[in-house]
């Protein structure tokens, strides 16, 4: 059965690849394509930071983990800045595939590699002749493409509508957006960001994935789901899966060493949250 050409422009908005990617991702990236969408008001960042928020955490800005170390007892974890944290139970929630984190004992993961989308965002005017077109207003606000060679980009969407001839548009491309081919595609840029972003894993099945648990003890792994599929949504999914993990495994395992009556306060703590999970 033929595919569609939708599905096909599709899957290059949402993961910057082909039909040729896993089922799930590709039934994943079609649901994001539909109707019922939501999204918060201002910007879908202040989940995350709401969520930081709630969570009374501490949290280190432009600080980055270089090193964690199993010591028998604990995980030792030394960062850029020449701090260290000891932690009872560590959990990765970033892609290990372009980071050089160096463990003790070391852990084996499958390689995976990152599909790279590089989002340009252009404050400016399109030029309807590179599409063929008269005016501005026939161009629709999104541009998709299908598989082509010969179309250097994956997508063009309006990000935000300033006033008539004031926009800010997103472009999405698998290779950078040079300022030669920029000029052909807009005829005004008052303004250009690109960002290059690895943004999710080359799908490819059968995919292999990763285990949650990297080293049998305390240390998880919540990207190891991105072989699945990878949003918002089911990266939110894995880190509570992680979380469930976490509180059977850790406080079931102290139970089994001791018998310390504020350590079953703390399990039972621990069932009132899981339960609430």
């Amino acid at each position: 059965m033929p595919i569609p050409n939708a599905a096909m422009v599709i899957t290059r908005i949402n993961y910057g690849q082909s039909v040729s990617i896993s089922g799930l991702a590709g039934a994943v990236s079609l649901a994001g394509s539909g109707g019922g969408l939501w999204a918060i008001e201002g910007g879908n960042y202040q989940m995350a930071a709401g969520l930081i928020k709630i969570s009374n955490v501490s949290l280190h800005i432009n600080e980055e983990i270089e090193s964690i170390s199993h010591l028998g007892e604990y995980y030792e974890l030394n960062s850029t800045k020449g701090n260290s944290y000891s932690c009872d139970v560590t959990v990765v929630a970033t892609p290990l595939d372009e980071v050089n984190i160096q463990f003790t004992p070391s852990v084996s993961i499958p390689a995976r590699k990152l599909q790279h989308t590089h989002a340009t965002f252009v404050r400016g005017i399109l030029n309807p002749a590179y599409f063929g077109l008269r005016t501005v207003a026939e161009i629709p606000e999104l541009v998709g493409t299908l598989e082509d060679p010969d179309i250097p980009f994956s997508s063009i969407s309006v990000l935000m509508q300033h006033d008539e001839n004031d926009v800010t548009y997103k472009v999405f491309s698998r290779e950078p957006m040079t300022d030669a081919l920029l000029d052909s595609i807009f005829s005004a840029r008052l303004q250009t960001v690109r960002i290059n972003w690895g943004a999710y894993p080359h799908y490819k099945a059968p995919e292999v994935f990763a285990p949650f648990i990297l080293d049998g003890q305390h240390l998880y792994y919540v990207n190891a789901f991105e072989n699945a599929a990878s949003t918002m949504e089911t990266s939110a999914v894995a880190a509570e899966n992680v979380a469930r993990l976490i509180l059977s495994r850790y406080f079931r395992e102290a139970h089994l060493h001791s018998s310390n009556s504020k350590l079953k306060s703390k399990i039972a703590d621990a069932d009132t949250l899981r339960t609430n999970l």
